[in-house]
């Protein structure tokens, strides 16, 4: 499950780079750590 988890961000990171996304600077999580997080919360509750 922890390599899905990677992978997941892995990919919703670069898709955000590919897109030209531009973080806040006060933040504390990344854009694609909150993404991540709410896929898994999703996929999870699916199973």
């Amino acid at each position: 499950m922890l390599n899905e988890i990677i992978a997941i961000y892995a990919i919703t990171d670069d898709l955000l780079k590919a897109i030209g996304h531009h973080e806040d600077s006060r933040r504390e999580m990344s854009d694609a750590e909150i993404i991540t997080t709410a896929l898994i919360a999703i996929r999870d509750r699916i199973k």
